[in-house]
């Protein structure tokens, strides 16, 4: 008997031990595959893309916000405008924006922070460019007075924007981050200031994982149940001659 229940409790033990061992590997490699969907969506969201495929309609849609774009053409140096009190990290000086002649139409690029309106950085390359940042919308938060007196921008609205170069402007703001060819003297590039999105993480594969984790404890619960259940060799056994002698 005792023989018997060993050979069961060791060959449940051995099932129970290879059951939770493919439970935990399908669970890491559920794991894995979330990481690696997470990782090529990340690539993907953070390549740059050509200005025009970020915008639908003509409208930036939300999932462009914070998108990496690539735009190319021509600076227009003389209809710059300066951005007052804008600073970089703890020094005091302004912001330059560009309109930028592209195939798609004329985009406002902030070609980045100088000083002072008269630093050497500011003038613009007048050979074609392309350039590389991110897009955000526009500052419509002092529609009533974007502009100071001395023709300054307070915010950089649309509608300013599009008065002082008397022409329409694509939707939304290329925070420049590098150009071809490179400008020498250039204004420093600025970080843009809306957050950059991340992907939605891959719930269904987390989800999976957690699961096979689960099922791997539960292996064990029903192996401890089961030697619950068992007949222990160690229960006294009935002597059948003991009864013989009780009879008269």
């Amino acid at each position: 008997m005792r023989a018997r229940l060993s050979g069961r409790v060791i060959a449940l033990t051995l099932v129970a031990v290879i059951a939770s061992v493919v439970c935990v590997l399908l669970g890491a490699w559920q794991w894995g595959r979330a990481s690696d969907i997470l990782e090529a969506e990340r690539a993907a969201a953070s390549a740059p893309i050509p200005l025009a495929d970020a915008l639908v309609d003509g409208e930036i849609p939300g999932t462009s916000i914070g998108r990496t774009v690539i735009a190319e053409g021509a600076y227009d140096s003389a209809d710059q405008l300066i951005v007052a009190q804008r600073a970089l990290g703890d020094r005091a000086g302004v912001w330059v924006v560009a309109p930028l002649a592209t195939d798609a139409g004329v985009v406002a690029v902030v070609r980045g922070w100088l000083a002072e309106p008269g630093d050497p950085g500011l003038a613009a390359p007048a050979t074609p460019v392309r350039v590389e940042g991110v897009l955000q919308g526009f500052e419509d938060f002092y529609g009533d007075r974007p502009r100071r007196d001395d023709g300054q921008l307070v915010a950089i609205a649309r509608g300013a924007v599009e008065e002082a170069w008397g022409t329409p402007v694509l939707p939304g703001l290329v925070i420049l981050q590098s150009q071809q060819p490179a400008s020498s003297p250039a204004p420093d590039p600025v970080p843009p200031t809306v957050p950059r999105g991340d992907v939605p993480f891959p719930l269904q594969n987390a989800a999976y994982t957690l699961q096979w984790f689960i099922f791997a404890g539960f292996v064990w619960v029903l192996w401890w149940l089961w030697l619950r259940r068992e007949p222990s060799d160690d229960r006294p056994v009935a002597d059948p001659s003991a009864a013989d002698r009780l009879d008269p």
